[in-house]
């Protein structure tokens, strides 16, 4: 990573071309007509979560009208959006656009107000922002924008039952009104899909993912969002249709403006959830395809590959690592890892988490094979290593805070130093940590069920399926495979039916229509004496995977089943 280089301040920027098809967001501002058409693809791209687009519009405002203090505004809230690399401008900016708002117009006012209270809060505060778009929106109720910033101030997401809390409550009620009100409005349908995704219905947001495409067609996001939902509801097909079509977007966009995908960061995002997505569907050789796709969509700063996803650093190990861990393919979990060379700096990590990997694959193997000496050494080595990246994490937490006050109490210390680059590949991040903890777990439940103490096995295993659902929401789930799944293979070998199945089913509530999970339902009843329930659970899983691998056992099993031949033995 030695040629990484500072992102450029905005001013050198590369001067952006006129973009069509990526919204119909527009605040009238004081500014001259041609910088208010350069604020207005900006705002759009804002709205698209396309940070470097937007900055690049949002600068050329600036280069054209120096005066326009919604200008400097939008450059603000572009530059801290996703955290980029070069957020630390945004500041700059926003001390200009309070500079110049005593010549902007009334609205322009309040929104540069909002973003210095959103700027000062602390603790993730939002409550004197709120107040102030509740002013905006109260005084200019026409103003469907004003709308939209107020209930993105308010979202607080969903409780751990999957109910939205009082501040989501809100942000869902007023998108709902922009909406009656703005049917076809590209932002607000965007921002419907992430209200309502996390939560207990997101058929809620069908209408949206049916629509949202036709309303910013060149916006790879904005193409790839219907996918979420489709997704969450175990229509992985429809899904798949829409990743694709982002990737189509995407690649037209790097291709004819010649930008690599770490100015396009949805392009890796989108990627990472279709090979989910394609895995879900049994389709694994083209998972492994288009990971293999991502060795060129690395780029020189690798922001596309993102830290705090456990899914996304493992990767960085060996591209189709994800795809042998969602099937359970110890084998060959070890054969990539094993064949990984790790050169260069701020590598560290990564061959902790290979040794992580190296030793939770063996552990599962060793339980597969019956080598119940095996798989609690494996378990001893891989908590130990565990335990020490623990308190490493910690230390490195501490003292980032201590830098962060020190920061707080000297401002002017740190003033004359650029942004710094985040050395993203070398960051063992919490939630990867926290995934690993679920494998020990995993591995741990897994002894104690080949020991034959399931009442413990399964007391552990709630346990991990507790921490998993911790992780919280995202966007593909970063546990790539379900508790429990792993738990009801357990479960299933210990002849402990009844609980095999209440453990797919668990595991179907977060992949609904998962041909792993409707797989595992078959093939429990079948191995429990249930004939019928057996061929009605075959049905349904080869219906889920029409398109399945033709080679995989699942498939083969299910047509053999199908055919009226006899039933495996139990």
């Amino acid at each position: 990573m030695a040629d990484m280089q500072p992102v450029p301040p905005p001013e050198q920027l590369p001067v952006p071309v006129r973009m069509e098809g990526i919204g119909n967001s527009h605040i009238t501002i004081k500014a001259t007509p041609e910088a208010q058409a350069w604020f207005d693809q900006g705002l759009n791209l804002l709205h698209d979560f396309w940070d470097y687009e937007s900055q690049k519009g949002f600068e050329q405002s600036i280069r054209v009208d120096p005066q326009c203090a919604m200008c400097w505004w939008g450059l603000a809230q572009a530059e801290g959006l996703h955290h980029s690399p070069a957020w630390t401008y945004a500041k700059t900016a926003l001390a200009e656009a309070a500079r110049l708002r005593v010549q902007a117009r009334g609205s322009d006012k309040l929104y540069i107000e909002a973003a210095q209270a959103e700027s000062a809060a602390k603790d993730d505060d939002h409550g004197q922002a709120t107040a102030i778009y509740r002013k905006l929106v109260k005084k200019y109720s026409h103003d469907p924008q004003a709308r939209i910033f107020l209930a993105e101030s308010l979202s607080d997401g969903y409780d751990d039952a999957g109910e939205p809390k009082a501040g989501q409550k809100e942000c869902i009620s007023i998108l709902e009104s922009v909406l009656r009100d703005f049917p076809n409005d590209s932002a607000a349908n965007h921002y419907w899909i992430h209200a309502i995704e996390p939560g207990n219905h997101p058929e809620q947001a069908l209408k949206s993912a049916a629509l949202l495409a036709s309303l910013a067609p060149t916006s790879g996001h904005m193409v790839h969002m219907p996918g979420h939902i489709y997704y969450r509801l175990g229509n992985y097909p429809e899904a798949e249709r829409w990743f694709a079509a982002s990737m189509t977007a995407d690649e037209r966009y790097m291709r004819e403006q010649h930008v690599g995908p770490d100015n396009d960061w949805n392009y890796v995002h989108n990627m990472m959830y279709a090979i989910a997505n394609l895995m879900e569907q049994g389709r694994l050789a083209d998972a492994n395809a288009l990971s293999d796709h991502l060795a060129a969509a690395r780029g020189k700063l690798s922001d596309s590959l993102y830290i705090w996803s456990a899914r996304d650093q493992v990767s960085r190990v060996s591209l189709r690592l994800p795809v042998a861990l969602r099937v359970g393919d110890w084998d060959a979990v070890l054969t990539m890892v094993g064949q990984v060379t790790f050169e260069g700096e701020n590598t560290t990590n990564l061959r902790a988490l290979a040794d992580e990997l190296t030793d939770y694959a063996t552990g599962m193997k060793a339980l597969e094979t019956g080598d119940l000496a095996g798989a609690p050494a494996a378990s001893d080595r891989m908590d130990a290593r565990l335990w020490r990246l623990e308190q490493r994490q910690k230390a490195e937490t501490a003292a980032k805070a201590a830098e962060d006050k020190d920061k707080k109490d000297n401002p002017d210390a740190k003033a004359a130093e650029p942004p710094k680059v985040p050395v993203m590949p070398d960051a063992l991040s919490a939630p990867l940590l926290k995934s690993l903890s679920i494998q020990s777990l995993e591995l741990r439940a897994g002894i104690l069920a080949g020991q034959g103490k399931l009442d413990d096995a399964k007391k552990m295993y709630s346990q991990a399926v507790i921490e998993e659902m911790k992780l919280g929401y995202h966007e593909p789930p970063m546990y790539i495979r379900p508790v429990g799944e792993t738990e009801a293979a357990a479960l299933m070998k210990a002849k402990d039916y009844a609980g095999a199945l209440a453990a797919y089913e668990v595991a179907l509530k977060e992949r609904p229509g998962s041909g792993f999970g409707l797989y595992g339902i078959a093939r429990v009843k079948e191995l429990s004496g249930d004939a019928a329930g057996a061929r009605l659970g075959y049905q349904s899983f080869l219906k889920a995977w029409p398109a399945a691998d033709a080679g995989l056992p699942e498939v083969a099993h299910a047509h053999k089943v199908l055919g009226g031949q006899s039933m495996a033995e139990k």
